[in-house]
């Protein structure tokens, strides 16, 4: 009975939840009155073209926006980490490749790498993602490797390898923890870069397209009611500026 209850609690949640993203994407267009109406005390932000709600939309964006940051963010961290940290280990026909590799994809600026990608082989949210692991990989398989070889020189790490560990003994016990700060300053810097490069590629429409209430995609809508509607452009476009300033700010206080 206990776990029934518990589901049931659960399905209830996933309902709503579905719900309030139809709503938010969708919209109900049922009251003509409510379309490009500014902001009020009924609609905080003001409503959009097809009246639906700015406030509900800006927080289903940000979701949208922050989750596939997150992916990318975690997925090129990690390939980058792994390899990177392989490589200056490893040396030889690995490191070289590994580097022949980062400084091609670092010789051109992430946001093309991604443009060349949607324009020519897949214009879409996994496209996306793909464009821009790929884009960063460069600067995180070259960071990691040097980090990696400089970390090596420490007296701890010598300690270990003469105490008879292994080379993965020593990266997962003594490496890694020793580079939790640095990994995480390096993502809070890049973070916001991310969230701007996701947002800039929907706002020139590749990557997510509407009606999915991604920031970008919600800037591509109201630039055509700049003129009448002007909230459709500037609040998200603030928000958007606000996220990247806040994890700039993040980053500062964990370099200090």
């Amino acid at each position: 009975m206990k776990y029934s209850h518990v589901n049931r609690q659960w399905r209830i949640i996933g309902v709503s939840l579905i719900g309030a993203l139809y709503i938010a994407v969708f919209g109900w267009n049922s009251k003509p009155s409510e379309h490009l109406a500014p902001p009020s005390l009924q609609h905080l932000l003001g409503t959009d073209q097809l009246g639906r709600d700015m406030f509900t939309r800006m927080i289903i964006g940000s979701g949208v926006t922050l989750g596939l940051t997150v992916v990318v963010v975690v997925l090129s961290v990690s390939i980058g980490l792994i390899f990177g940290m392989m490589a200056g280990l490893m040396g030889r026909w690995l490191d070289k490749l590994c580097m022949f590799v980062a400084d091609l994809l670092l010789a051109i600026p992430s946001f093309i790498i991604a443009l060349v990608i949607l324009g020519l082989v897949s214009d879409s949210m996994i496209g996306l993602l793909c464009a821009l692991v790929i884009g960063w990989l460069g600067r995180y398989l070259r960071y990691f490797r040097n980090l990696t070889r400089d970390i090596q020189k420490e007296p701890f790490i010598q300690y270990a390898v003469l105490s008879g560990n292994s080379n993965v003994q020593t990266l997962y016990a003594h490496m890694l923890p020793h580079l939790l700060s640095k990994i995480m300053a390096l993502v809070t810097a890049d973070f916001g870069k991310i969230m701007l490069s996701i947002s800039g590629l929907a706002f020139l429409g590749l990557g997510v397209k509407p009606p999915i209430p991604e920031l970008g995609t919600i800037l591509f809508d109201g630039k055509s009611y700049l003129t009448i509607a002007p909230w459709l452009f500037f609040f998200p476009g603030i928000l958007l500026g606000g996220y990247a300033l806040l994890f700039q700010i993040i980053n500062n206080k964990i370099i200090k």
